[in-house]
């Protein structure tokens, strides 16, 4: 490429916000994950007598037609329908009559089944019941659990990291831009995604701010500009992937599309008939640089 990074920031020098270090599983996440697992495994049960949250069958009588009928059901304590009428058989038991009055109707309602829905309480019953092989008490679970799940975030922190550095030295570098490069490489970019939103039924043409609908060209022109940074990201990614893993891009470029392209099931060539191939050159870039850097340096970046 004639486009290149001529003069890069180091990017150990740019701080990384203490959030973004933050990579173990605290003791409030754990906590709110146990209850959402006791909500899972939450059981339903025919109980005696009717307290706000149940759900509730009776059979209306009534001279309106609407509840003169064998089922009728309400769950009290839910805003579900009039309050009176939800909650008239709250505190009654099984087989037991209560007569509410709602908008002029006089109802009979005679209880005949109560169902109550309730959570398991975090506890070993509840760790047993995840069915884990060697995790049957709370205290195994919460060991399991960071053990299992804290490499994953920690990788992820590690990348969110390495994406964040990416920009900040692609926004404090400077370079030399090739003017024709940048501009072939834009509009290729700039053609995909204005065909993309036209055939997903979303009119490019329509503006931001006003009333007043852009031409064609006007909104083109439009996603030039908003592209351009992205190009100038593009370059940065080729300099750090090719300076961390001491390898030319091209050559890595040529063995990551040929991976690309087999998950995808089809060939390099067929590959770049349906996708720009500026567009995967850069995804390729951004891809490589993020897990270099990944691994030459924001790891260490992870507070414990």
């Amino acid at each position: 490429m004639r486009s290149k990074v001529t003069k890069p920031y180091d990017y150990k020098l740019i701080p990384v916000p203490r959030e973004m270090r933050l990579w173990r599983i605290t003791d409030q996440e754990l906590e709110e994950h146990l209850e959402t697992l006791s909500h899972n495994h939450a059981y339903e049960a025919d109980v005696d007598m009717v307290e706000l949250g149940d759900s509730v069958a009776c059979r209306g009588e009534s001279a309106a037609a609407r509840w003169n009928r064998p089922v009728l059901l309400f769950y009290p304590g839910r805003g579900i329908c009039d309050e009176a009428l939800e909650n008239a058989c709250v505190g009654a038991k099984l087989g037991e009559r209560r007569t509410v009055t709602v908008e002029g109707d006089e109802i009979t309602l005679t209880v005949t089944r109560i169902v109550r829905r309730s959570q398991m309480s975090v506890g070993d019953e509840l760790i047993r019941a995840e069915n884990i092989p060697g995790v049957e008490t709370l205290e195994a679970y919460h060991r399991w659990y960071r053990e299992t799940n804290e490499p994953t975030r920690a990788l992820h922190a590690s990348y969110r990291i390495a994406l964040y550095l990416l920009h900040q030295f692609s926004a404090k570098s400077e370079h030399f831009i090739d003017e024709q490069e940048k501009g072939e490489w834009l509009w290729g970019r700039v053609d995909v995604v204005y065909k993309s939103m036209v055939a997903a039924g979303f009119d490019p043409t329509i503006p931001k701010e006003g009333f007043e609908f852009l031409t064609e060209e006007q909104a083109r022109q439009n996603m030039y500009h908003e592209f351009e940074a992205l190009f100038t990201e593009y370059i940065s990614d080729i300099y750090i992937a090719e300076s961390l893993s001491q390898r030319p891009f091209d050559e890595m470029y040529v063995e990551r599309l040929e991976a690309l392209a087999k998950e995808y099931q089809m060939t390099a060539e067929q590959l770049k008939a349906q996708t720009p191939e500026s567009q995967i050159r850069a995804k390729i870039a951004g891809d490589i640089a993020m897990e270099e850097l990944a691994k030459d340096y924001t790891q260490n970046l992870l507070e414990d």
